[in-house]
């Protein structure tokens, strides 16, 4: 695993190429989900299953709790068939933990504030790097931090593990030199910045249900503040409980339900949501705004875009064509972010940046902090 680390480019330092060859990743995946060969459900995984192994040690990432519940993967042991359920806790690729680990740029004797324990795998790389004295985690699930501090003392690890709020970080432990979030949040809770010294850096990413996978890296400035890049990396997490996705089957259930408009003609595809550039500037320009791929028995593949508010927009991905409903024109607003996007000579991820004011404010720029290209205001920067 740590070779294909290297060769990949993720892990390139002394420190963290000894961090992850020491700490013992099947320590903190006793138990794991993974998904059914059908994509019906998933399927409980125990470590001592024949090939257990090699999956833990593949390098990929592995559900660890479904739906919030402690009991489920018991439950799903016994089952014959694929149990369902959305994942709530997980253990992230390693790849993506060495590439945010190295960005963070830790050096001997900074105090390290992570948030999102989960399986604890990423708090004993932050202890092996730095001591256990120095790093302190939050969890909001009681069974998550149990299950994780069991395994941190498993491998030797005696980090200060919290069951608390991510949102509110830990100020018991503050001033922090660095915060890393493996979690996503909307916005950039104002505790967080708080608790990271003038100088200091949050490495987090920026939750949005269109995707886009957005890891921001902040150099906190001081007064509130905080200003930083995007990395050229893509890094998708789950959402902080304060900021949960949208449901978005009911919404397309009443779109559904409802009367079709006309549809018109448009020169872009699906695939440019998903792109890695214009993907993330779409996702980040429209919070509150979900994407769901849908495949009626009558039609080729659709994807419909569903706001809060009832308003939606269905691309049917044959054609190309789109139809509208609601107070907002989705497809509308997606072209328009697109013209935009091109005009600007379709600029990488890593050339965009954000500033946190006090207020809360999310001003988003492109090259420099002077060259603004648009802002979500506090109150409305989650809706």
């Amino acid at each position: 695993m740590v070779e294909q680390m290297v060769a990949a480019g993720s892990l390139r330092s002394g420190p963290w190429l000894a961090a992850f060859t020491a700490v013992p990743r099947h320590l903190f995946l006793r138990r794991f989900f993974r998904q059914s060969g059908d994509l019906s459900g998933w399927e409980a995984v125990s470590d001592t299953d024949p090939g257990a192994l090699e999956m833990i040690y593949d390098g990929a990432t592995w559900v660890t709790q479904l739906d919030n519940d402690p009991h489920r993967w018991q439950n799903a042991r016994g089952a014959d068939k694929p149990t369902p359920g959305t994942p709530t806790s997980s253990s992230t690729a390693p790849g993506l933990m060495a590439l945010m680990l190295e960005a963070l740029d830790v050096h001997d004797g900074h105090r390290v504030l992570e948030i999102g324990t989960g399986s604890g795998y990423n708090a004993a790389l932050l202890s092996h790097r730095l001591g256990s004295t120095l790093v302190t985690t939050v969890e909001v699930d009681p069974a998550v931090a149990d299950s994780a501090r069991a395994s941190l003392h498993a491998a030797g690890y005696t980090p200060t593990v919290a069951v608390a709020d991510g949102s509110a970080g830990h100020p018991e432990g503050s001033p922090y030199d660095r915060l890393i979030a493996t979690c996503s949040a909307s916005t950039v809770p104002p505790a967080w910045i708080d608790q990271v010294r003038p100088g200091g850096m949050i490495l987090t990413s920026l939750y949005r249900d269109l995707g886009g996978g957005p890891l921001v890296l902040l150099h906190v400035v001081g007064n509130g503040q905080a200003q930083g890049r995007f990395l050229p990396e893509y890094g998708g997490f789950m959402p902080l409980r304060l900021h949960p996705p949208a449901d978005t089957g009911p919404l397309l259930d009443a779109a559904l339900a409802g009367t079709t408009p006309p549809a018109r003609p448009t020169s872009l595809g699906a695939d440019l949501l998903d792109s890695a550039d214009f993907g993330m500037v779409a996702a980040l320009r429209l919070p509150g705004v979900a994407s769901i791929g849908f495949a009626p028995d009558d039609s080729g593949p659709q994807r419909w875009l569903l706001a809060a508010d009832g308003s939606w927009a269905c691309l049917d991905e044959t054609t190309l064509t789109v139809s509208q409903h609601g107070t907002r024109r989705l497809w509308d607003e997606i072209e328009d972010i697109h013209l935009q996007w091109t005009q600007l000579g379709e600029p990488s991820r890593d050339r965009l940046g954000v500033t946190v004011t006090a207020t809360g404010e999310h001003r988003f720029w492109l090259d420099t902090p002077d060259g603004a290209w648009w802002s979500h205001p506090a109150e409305t920067a989650t809706t």
